[in-house]
């Protein structure tokens, strides 16, 4: 007889760590630009407001950390799937509040960085504006970036016809405009915000790997009327991509370690990822014919098939897994869509394990 049964994992303790880990790079990331602020904002007024932005983004900090979720569900084996969606709601609205400050951080830099621009011009010696040569050399000491070393460089080759006929006010606001367009263009920003995701998603390359078509996606936007909005829906898409990936990655580890310590074998190439359905299958056999068979989802759902028992004695190694999944700290949903079908035949099944292990090890 088979069982077969679609139930939902629920790993708390994953899911907010990660969440938790963007918060923590963004404020980060706040506390430099910050600093980059004070070298450059003589007024404080964008000190001020990104330090406003700071004071709410610790507070969505405080409260994640005072969640009960993870606290509700350790006592119970099953969770109650409106318990999950409840959950996901939560993780929802913490991504979009996440992605908000992100969108509202970035823009902030884009004033920034122009404003940075108007101070490098502004403190260089006004005979230089002369001299087109100096400068070039003086701008070019100015940027610790070789890209932007470049782009000066490059900027006053292919400008020089046009440079060498104005005078110095009209040298200095062709030079600011060119640089206020190539260090907060929309391109430049596009690049860092990705650049700043795949850093927070470096160590695992998985991780990287499933962000990468929205990143192309986002870099490849020309013209916007919102780009403020462009990049909160960025940050929104990928982190949530991001986040799933990791969480099943994680879940099906657990799922693979549980099978086999309730006496499963699961090698190497049991499992695989089916690229077009964007799901995990999972393989596991006993040496006297019983197989398990996992497939598991990107939203946290999956489904598992018990083959080659008599009766329902698939029961007892449905709950010694399930049991196993709790000691590795993940939960599962009230199993639904449960069905029991037709005895099969265990002797069959057997004999194909043994089969299969005879020529694996004849071949070594």
């Amino acid at each position: 007889m088979s069982m077969t049964a679609e139930e939902i994992l629920v790993n708390c303790e994953k899911q907010f760590g990660f969440i938790k880990k963007d918060i923590d790079a963004l404020i980060k990331y706040i506390k430099e630009l910050i600093g980059h602020c004070e070298q450059i904002d003589n007024s404080g007024f964008y000190k001020k407001q990104i330090e406003e932005l700071l004071n709410r983004l610790t507070k969505e900090q405080e409260d994640l950390a005072q969640n009960t979720y993870e606290r509700e569900i350790s006592s119970d084996t099953h969770v109650a799937i409106e318990t999950y969606h409840e959950i996901q709601r939560y993780a929802e609205r913490k991504r979009e509040v996440i992605a908000d400050f992100k969108a509202q951080v970035f823009s902030f830099k884009k004033d920034v960085l122009i404003k940075e621009q108007e101070n490098i011009l502004k403190a260089l010696d006004k005979n230089l504006f002369e001299d087109l040569s100096n400068l070039k050399d003086s701008l070019i000491t100015k940027y610790e970036n070789e890209e932007d070393k470049l782009y000066i460089k490059k900027m006053f080759e292919e400008k020089q016809h046009i440079l060498i006929n104005k005078k110095s006010n009209e040298i200095y606001d062709f030079v600011l405009e060119e640089l206020k367009n190539y260090k907060a263009s929309n391109d430049i920003i596009a690049k860092e915000i990705v650049s700043s995701s795949i850093d927070l998603y470096k160590e695992d390359r998985d991780l990287v790997e499933s962000i990468r078509q929205e990143a192309q996606n986002f870099m490849g936007i020309k013209e916007t009327k919102n780009f403020q909005e462009d990049i909160k829906n960025y940050f929104s898409k990928s982190s949530k991509i991001a986040e799933q990936e990791a969480v099943r990655k994680d879940n099906v580890v657990k799922i693979v370690n549980s099978i086999r310590e309730v006496g499963y074998i699961v090698n190497e190439d049991n499992i695989r990822k089916l690229e077009e359905k964007n799901m995990i299958l999972i393989h596991g056999e006993k040496p006297t014919g019983e197989t398990a068979d996992f497939a598991v989802r990107l939203d946290g759902s999956f489904i598992y098939n018990w083959e080659g028992f008599e009766g329902h004695e698939h029961d007892a190694d449905a709950q010694a897994f399930l049991k196993k999944l709790k000691e590795f700290n993940l939960h599962s949903s009230d199993e639904f869509n449960k069905q029991y079908r037709e005895p099969k035949y265990i002797a069959k099944n057997k004999q194909v394990f043994k089969n299969k292990n005879n020529n694996s090890n004849s071949s070594k």
